[in-house]
């Protein structure tokens, strides 16, 4: 709930009433919640709550009142059908205080008996008051903080409905189907809000967003660009822009992308372990290691950042470093399954295949969801000693040309792999070399026989 100063002190009061005067709330009606280290002191049978014990409650101004005592504010409450009077002083009163503001800003007045300030409120749900656009859009971002999806894009809905230019409900809305997946309901309310707020940043930020997500490279970057030309700090959309690059294959471009979010952002933890992960593509492990040590010491629990370091680690012949690095990504994400794979190609390599076995056979055993058919459980199973190679490279076959490619990818690794283990190197040296055949440069599998094949000619 968006947090603003209440209109209660104004200049100008019209008389309404013996022993006081009023002034309604004028402008757009909002709601406020009490401040902690306040009290709501409740008029004309109703409650008093004590400092920090007020409830958690929208309340509406309807209006301010100057007096010379606390019984003309309960007068006052009782003429205006108000619930309750906020009375604000400061700690020096003997009186009482109350604080109003919001959480960077507080006000207070002290109370003496020649002159009692107080803003009127009523407790109810905005909605009810009046069809008023922000507090439909207020009581959306509540829905959706509560991770009530629907009932959140109904209330964006309807306050574009009282206020047809409201840009910011527009990308509210637009944001909530991008977590529901409505892509191109998505793009068409961030379109919407741009159309309305043509500098409107956040809006061409989540716009370009959600143009990567549809293939569209290309209009992604160019959102982005313009997000960040109407906000330079913007450090996102940097970071944003950084992974389009990346998507698009321009890893310089990426790695300036994520290291201008970082000089804005110093803790931006993703945009080490994406900076580090194209600088893992490029071949610059050195740096690669770095950016994922930073990622890791800014967030301890990106489990990405493990699971990175721990290919790297692999493919430098570190495996114990990398089997620590996996188990903390399977203590943070205990569902990847290329982790537990790479826990029993560690384990065997390290002579401890029959427990690694066990282990692989428990977790797949135990595999939430899974399909018996699917492509990872092949590779599970290949693993775990329970599917031949032939059924394995067999399985890898697809009519998707380019899926294919990767699982081939995936299964020659993985099969060379364990020829490998067994002191096969012959054989193992045609699989890795197939694996790389399959030019899937994206794939980790790619890189880890790339580290194999090397390892294996410097044996010679």
């Amino acid at each position: 709930m968006k947090r603003l100063i209440p209109a209660f002190v104004l200049t100008v009061f019209c008389g309404c009433g013996t022993g006081y005067t009023f002034m309604p709330y004028v402008g757009q009606q909002q709601n406020w919640t009490t401040k902690p280290g306040a009290y709501v002191k409740v008029i004309d049978k109703a409650t008093l709550y004590p400092p920090g014990q007020f409830p958690d409650r929208p309340y509406m101004i309807i209006g301010s009142v100057a007096t010379d005592s606390e019984g003309n504010v309960a007068k006052a409450v009782h003429d205006q059908h108000a619930d309750a009077a906020l009375i604000y002083s400061n700690r020096k009163s003997p009186n009482g205080a109350i604080a109003i503001g919001n959480p960077n800003f507080a006000w207070a007045i002290p109370l003496t008996k020649s002159e009692v300030k107080a803003g009127l409120i009523k407790y109810s749900k905005a909605i009810q008051l009046e069809p008023d656009a922000q507090a439909y859009n207020d009581r959306g971002l509540s829905n959706k903080a509560k991770r009530d999806l629907d009932g959140a894009i109904a209330n964006f809905t309807k306050a574009i409905e009282i206020k047809p230019d409201y840009a910011t409900a527009y990308y509210n809305r637009g944001t909530t189907k991008q977590t529901k997946g409505d892509v191109d309901g998505a793009l068409a309310d961030f379109t919407k809000a741009i159309e309305i707020k043509p500098d409107f940043a956040a809006a061409y930020n989540n716009r370009g967003f959600t143009q990567k997500a549809k293939g569209d490279v290309d209009g992604a970057i160019a959102d982005f660009t313009k997000a960040i030309q109407l906000k330079p700090d913007y450090a996102v959309a940097y970071y944003n822009r950084g992974n389009a690059q990346k998507a698009k294959g321009a890893g310089d471009g990426a790695i300036a992308d994520f290291s201008k979010a970082i000089e804005i952002k110093p803790d931006f933890a993703e945009a080490y372990y994406n900076r580090g992960n194209v600088e893992q593509t490029k071949g610059d492990l050195g740096s690669a290691v770095l950016d994922l040590n930073k990622a890791i010491e800014i967030k301890p629990d990106l489990a990405v950042a493990y699971d990175n370091r721990g290919y790297l680690r692999y493919d430098s012949r570190d495996f114990k470093g990398a089997l620590v690095d996996f188990r903390k990504e399977i203590e943070l994400d205990s569902a990847n399954d290329y982790a537990h794979f790479r826990v029993w190609l560690i384990r065997a390599r390290l002579g401890e295949e029959k427990a690694a076995t066990t282990e692989l056979q428990t977790y797949l055993t135990d595999r939430a969801n899974a399909k018996l058919d699917d492509w990872t459980s092949e590779i599970g199973h290949f693993l775990a000693g329970q599917l031949p190679e032939p059924q394995l490279l067999a399985a890898a076959k697809n009519a998707d040309h380019m899926k294919e490619a990767g699982q081939l990818c995936e299964a020659f690794f993985y099969a060379a792999s364990k020829r490998l283990f067994a002191g096969e190197n012959a054989m193992a040296t045609d699989y890795f070399e197939k694996a790389i055949a399959t030019d899937k440069t994206d794939y980790l599998e790619y890189a880890s026989a790339v580290a194999e094949l090397k390892s294996l000619k410097t044996q010679k």
